[in-house]
């Protein structure tokens, strides 16, 4: 069975994003989706994702070798293997009749724990907003759940110039926690936005709320301050959801910077970037969470992936960004019990509604852009 076409299209998602899906067919009619979305960078990647499918068409799908690597090339190059990559992996699973996770060596758990991110969700930003979101997730069968509360924080900024807007989001946290009680699990992601002064305050006001962890609280460039961090503060922490394959990762796991390694099958290499990266991951004895935003194909190709780990804290997911987006595929993964089920079908188990793909084209959006520095 052979490539016979890949075709990046562009969706225009929300008011914050489009979305690029990779359309893979073969010459026996068989049709692989994939998702390479790159906030900002659509026409880069659109470009990268037809390069290289230039070398692709005409091989068998079954020979991976011809992949290209996504190390070396940056972001935009890691986002186009990896929607080419997640791309063939469906197809396979469909050629085969069995569910990627199968392929995968099957999995350990069919129903995998999630917590919902809401930053493209909530509309409220006052901490009564975010008390609000917190028990309305409660409410839709979530018991797990991370807020990005930290607006106008950089690191580049001294505490005592910015600490205003740092209480600011630790009350929304803290409003967050009075709102659903102590048995929900409640996270913070810190997008970079901490030197380590800052990182240290946080640390000593969130602690006695029991944050299930704190995320990217320190430019992911300064590892040793990163362990430095974790050491000192008593907190989980998480990261490594930008880097684009797992020797990127290694000099984090040897310097023992995150409790939690969160790598996304958009950048890490598709899925089976994300495997490498797992196995490595289990040789240094840490907890995955695969990064998980965007479409319904990025999370499927999650879910199959972290349905196989030994080492899985639990998945993340965002609810829809506009109201439409459920209809996007002929599956829509909501919580039960706190948990998504991976799909039995064959390959990843979504189809994509190619009618409504093509109403919705590209716009210009306004990223809420998650600045790799802190900014």
């Amino acid at each position: 069975m052979k490539i016979r076409s890949i075709t990046p299209i562009i969706v225009h998602a929300s008011k914050w994003s489009n979305y690029i899906f990779v359309i893979m067919e073969t010459d026996q009619g068989i049709t692989g989706y994939g998702d390479a979305t790159l906030d900002g960078l659509e026409f880069e990647v659109e470009a990268a994702i037809n390069n290289m499918a230039a070398n692709l068409i005409g091989k068998d799908i079954f020979d991976t070798g011809t992949m290209p690597s996504p190390m070396g090339g940056g972001l935009i190059t890691a986002a186009a293997v990896s929607g080419i990559d997640v791309a063939l992996w469906d197809i396979k699973g469909k050629a085969l009749g069995v569910p990627v996770y199968k392929l995968l060596g099957g999995a350990v758990k069919k129903d995998v724990p999630v917590y919902a991110a809401f930053n493209r969700y909530i509309t409220d930003r006052t901490p009564d907003g975010f008390g609000k979101m917190a028990a309305q997730l409660v409410s839709e069968g979530n018991r797990a759940m991370k807020c990005h509360p930290f607006d106008h924080v950089s690191w580049r900024t001294p505490l005592a110039n910015q600490r205003k807007y740092v209480d600011e989001g630790i009350a929304r946290f803290v409003a967050m926690r009075e709102a659903v009680g102590d048995d929900i699990a409640i996270g913070l992601d810190a997008h970079w936005r901490f030197d380590f002064a800052t990182a240290m305050y946080v640390a000593e006001k969130i602690r006695s709320y029991n944050p299930f962890w704190l995320e990217t609280p320190i430019p992911e460039k300064k590892p040793e301050l990163l362990r430095q961090f974790r050491l000192q503060s008593g907190l989980i922490l998480a990261g490594a959801e930008m880097q684009t394959g797992a020797a990127d990762v290694l000099p984090l796991l040897q310097q023992g910077c995150y409790d939690v390694y969160m790598p996304d099958v958009r950048y890490i290499g598709g899925i089976t970037g994300m495997m490498k990266f797992a196995a490595v991951a289990e040789t240094f004895d840490v907890l995955m969470s695969p990064h998980n935003m965007c479409s319904v194909i990025t999370c499927a190709a999650s879910l199959h992936c972290a349905s196989t780990m030994k080492h899985l804290m639990h998945l993340e997911y965002h609810p829809p960004e506009s109201p439409w987006l459920p209809e996007l595929a002929d599956t829509h993964f909501t919580p039960k019990n706190g948990c998504f089920t991976v799909p039995d079908k064959p390959g990843l188990g979504v189809e994509l509604n190619l009618e409504l793909l093509k109403k919705h084209p590209y716009q210009k959006a306004t990223p809420i852009r998650l600045n790799m520095l802190g900014g």
